[in-house]
């Protein structure tokens, strides 16, 4: 399996990780949201790769503003319908294939990002890969308990629906809409 992709933290995750973040964080086991997409994944990439493509493919998503978009240079935010504002600093770019990136609240890190696509017998496998940062100078208690509401239980459903966005944006062309998946309690809730 994919290094990228797999299901256990891998030394590049550490090694990205240590990179782009630096010391004080403790990751967390990796959560994978994955789709089948009826599409080639040149059309996944097509989906993907763009400036501002989270408005098409991401449900919980208002706005995607791009500070700079030249691959693994690129940086830019997102504006949730919840009001959360996270900046995303891309660290990784691969041509057709996916890319890596940080991601937090602007000035903080709180994520490392792995976005991935595979050639398959139905068209292509869609995949994202989130390792959680927790700081370390947080008592242990705490981060358990951030870890386990804020992270174990509602990322997977988010990761579902930003994978099942981004499968209909490329197989269809047409944008995705507000919680079109379902709605999420701390990106997306409902109205």
């Amino acid at each position: 399996m994919d290094e990228a992709i797999s299901s256990a933290l891998t030394p590049s995750d550490e090694a990205l990780v240590k990179r782009h973040t630096g010391a004080g964080y403790e990751m967390m086991e990796p959560i994978i949201g994955r789709a089948a997409v009826a599409a080639p994944p040149s059309d996944v990439w097509a989906a993907i790769s763009p400036a501002g493509n989270l408005t098409n493919i991401h449900p919980f998503c208002e706005r995607n503003e791009v500070n700079v978009w030249n691959e693994a240079r690129s940086r830019d935010h997102v504006y949730y319908y919840s009001g959360v504002h996270y900046e995303r600093e891309f660290c990784d770019w691969l041509d057709g294939i996916g890319y890596d990136l940080v991601l937090g609240p602007p000035d903080a890190r709180t994520a490392l990002v792995r976005w991935r696509i595979t050639e398959a017998d139905h068209g292509s496998d869609f995949s994202i890969k989130v390792v959680a940062l927790l700081r370390d100078d947080v008592p242990a208690t705490e981060r358990e308990h951030y870890a386990e509401h804020m992270i174990r239980r509602p990322l997977p459903s988010y990761l579902d629906s930003v994978v099942r966005g981004t499968g209909y944006f490329a197989e269809t062309g047409t944008p995705v809409t507000k919680n079109q998946f379902g709605t999420h309690p701390i990106y997306s809730p409902a109205d």
